[in-house]
């Protein structure tokens, strides 16, 4: 065979006779394949967004942290936190749970209670009262406009009391009030029937005049309650007022603001923010102390058109028709 004559062709069936080259020992050395990186692109994504989310969480805690309850952010960790109390009292839930609540953040270090109230039901009055008396943090007055009564009962319960010299305190006593629908009940021809276990189970009934022995009941029961209110003042003004001295004002009169500080069951005449300064003071915190209020309930669309907040002026009557209590002015 001539040299150069092109080597013979290999055929092979497997390739369908088509001619096949021979290999070769280079082209039996192939490069390495490379290795997906599908999986560590998924591995650093995944923890690129746990990253993410972990700071986004601590981000939301500090500001958790020192933000106020109304959405002010301030970096300061030393506040002063306002517990309102406003309208009549017949329930103290809310007032305990926002006591409680600021009594375990360690970043309040005092409290204001801001009185907005005439005063109202007796228990709930007793009971904020009690639970201002027990706090460990310093617990301040404001007096707004009216403070009296119930309002008060609860003020003297603080270390001290701000008010101004336009608000209207005092009121010390007890009132029980009552509707006797008798007449009423005989123009509309009803004749309404009792059975009773004793002769005092119905005593206040609004269907008939009370008797002298009822009236005597309640007279007791009124002045027992007048002595607790007289006692829960001169026990929190201790050193200010004596038992004698509070007697003598309680007959139900109201104060102004400027004659409350004279009696001495007022600390100090100024305004919501002298009441915020003396309870930083009173807490040891130095400069201007930041302030907490709680956020305000929102009236729901169902209860805006139902209007399941309000009550009619019939059924504040039909609401008094048996003897209430009250420390209300």
């Amino acid at each position: 065979m001539s040299e150069l004559e092109s080597p013979p062709q290999i055929t092979s069936e497997e390739e369908g006779g088509r001619p096949v080259r021979p290999s070769t020992a280079d082209e039996d050395v192939r490069p390495p394949q490379k290795k997906s990186r599908t999986g560590a692109f998924f591995f650093g994504a995944l923890a690129g967004c746990l990253v993410l989310a972990i700071g986004l969480a601590v981000l939301i805690a500090v500001v958790a942290a020192i933000g106020s309850d109304t959405g002010e952010l301030t970096l300061s960790t030393q506040k002063v936190a306002i517990v309102p109390i406003e309208g009549e009292i017949f329930d103290a839930r809310e007032t305990l749970e926002l006591l409680h609540k600021y009594e375990e953040n360690s970043m309040v270090k005092a409290i204001v209670i801001r009185i907005n109230s005439p005063g109202g039901a007796i228990a709930p009055s007793q009971e904020i009262y009690s639970a201002i008396r027990r706090s460990r943090k310093p617990t301040v007055a404001s007096m707004d406009s009216v403070a009296a009564s119930g309002g008060l009962y609860i003020a003297v319960a603080c270390d001290q009391i701000v008010a101004n010299p336009g608000t209207i305190t005092g009121s010390i006593g007890v009132v029980l009030q009552w509707f006797e629908m008798k007449e009423l009940v005989k123009w509309a021809k009803m004749k309404p029937e009792t059975i009773t276990s004793g002769a005092l189970k119905d005593a206040g009934s609004p269907y008939r005049e009370l008797t002298e022995v009822e009236r005597q009941y309640f007279q007791n029961i009124v002045t027992q309650l007048h002595s607790q209110f007289v006692k829960a003042v001169a026990e929190g003004r201790k050193g200010k007022l004596t038992v004698d001295e509070v007697s003598r004002i309680a007959d139900g009169r109201v104060f102004t603001g400027e004659q409350a500080v004279a009696l001495k069951m007022v600390d100090q005449l100024g305004t919501i923010d002298d009441a915020v300064r003396a309870a930083g003071k009173l807490a040891g915190i130095k400069g201007k102390p930041a302030t907490i209020w709680p956020r305000r309930r929102e009236v729901t669309l169902l209860e805006a058109l139902t209007g399941a907040n309000a009550k009619s002026a019939i059924e504040q009557i039909v609401s008094r028709k048996l003897p209430q209590f009250l420390y209300r002015w």
